[in-house]
């Protein structure tokens, strides 16, 4: 029993004191285990990234211009790709080195490289809904074909590479521009455009057949001045008898043209 009773006792001050350490050094433990960001990386400017992407400043992306040997960067929609494989167009003095080192999505669909102001050159919320398009169709081009590295922090992205409010505006104006896109074909399909010529002796000439418009149908139509609501510009469309009087679109008649003409002059000399 003095043998148990000497181990038991020695037992117990050792648990003691390992109660005492655990309580003291435990907090600092834990502090230091939450500490670690695991599947997270650091970035240059000191950041962490939700997803290991590389975030930069656009000073910081400003730097990778192809300059001294640097590699390409370009930037669209806050996103950032190495295009350093094709330096033949993104290299300096070459002909879309513009691009390299910034995000100036504006610029894909503007085509301005001279005109433009810095601070409002990914500034892509001023664009129509094709050009919102295009520059979907871009992007697309960027992921297929290069390799992307991360995003810039500013506009679309915050400091921890999160989608900003700016960025879920976009595509949700994106989605807006695609639906409004696919309602545009469906009347296209349904009033398909007439053929059109114009000559000095006959001016602007439009007519029907059971092909125009590329749209291959059994019914030939008359031409007809359409405007899809809320639009001030016209295209010709040929109308189907059934749908002369339809209130889907606003339907004019060319002057001068008989109602059940299959075709029409216009701006005669």
């Amino acid at each position: 029993m003095t043998i148990f009773r000497r181990h038991f006792f020695k037992l117990q001050f050792i648990l003691v004191i390992a109660a005492f350490i655990f309580g003291v050094y435990y907090p600092k433990i834990w502090e230091q285990i939450r500490s670690f960001n695991f599947g997270k990386k650091k970035t240059a400017n000191g950041n962490l990234s939700t997803e290991n992407d590389l975030l930069l400043t656009k000073e910081q992306l400003n730097e990778f211009n192809g300059v001294g040997g640097q590699p390409i960067y370009l930037a669209l929609l806050g996103r950032v790709y190495d295009v350093t494989r094709s330096e033949k167009h993104y290299g300096p003095g070459c002909t879309y080195h513009f691009f390299a080192g910034r995000d100036a999505s504006v610029a894909f669909i503007t085509g301005d490289f001279k005109n433009y102001i810095e601070d409002e050159a990914d500034n892509v919320l001023t664009l129509n809904s094709p050009g919102i398009l295009s520059l979907i169709n871009w992007e697309e081009f960027y992921k297929k074909d290069y390799i992307y590295k991360g995003k810039v922090i500013g506009r679309f992205y915050d400091e921890f590479g999160h989608p900003t409010k700016y960025e879920n505006k976009f595509r949700a104006m994106a989605e807006e521009a695609e639906f409004d896109k696919f309602n545009r074909q469906k009347l296209r399909d349904k009033y398909p455009d007439c053929n059109i010529e114009w000559s000095i002796e006959k001016g602007s000439h439009v007519w029907c057949t059971k092909s125009s418009g590329g749209k291959e149908r059994n019914w030939i139509g008359y031409p007809r001045k359409l405007y899809e609501l809320q639009n001030e510009s016209f295209r010709c469309a040929c109308i189907k008898e059934e749908y002369l009087d339809t209130n889907e679109v606003v339907i004019r008649p060319y002057e001068n043209c008989a109602s059940k003409s299959q075709e029409c002059y216009y701006n005669v000399n």
